[in-house]
């Protein structure tokens, strides 16, 4: 599974939006939002396309970005003994 919500909330300090304010733009509450960014839920295709459009990125960049992130983090977990 990817850590795609590191990357929203990277994405989200960089531009100095709120959660609300993302929440809004996409359509959904502010907790559901912040559920995304804990990882803590799913979200459809579509709204991640939502987010991909706010930020001006294209939607396999948000993925890339994630994969990579989530490479990082696994080699960072292996080197703790």
């Amino acid at each position: 599974m990817l850590d795609i919500g590191i990357t929203l909330r990277k994405l989200r300090d960089k531009n100095g939006y709120t959660q609300q304010y993302v929440a809004n733009y996409v359509g959904i509450s502010r907790v559901a939002y912040r559920k995304w960014e804990n990882n803590e839920v799913d979200f459809s295709v579509s709204q991640l396309a939502r987010i991909a459009e706010l930020y001006c990125v294209a939607l396999e960049e948000i993925i890339e970005i994630s994969r990579h992130s989530k490479k990082l983090k696994e080699a960072h977990t292996h080197l703790h003994f």
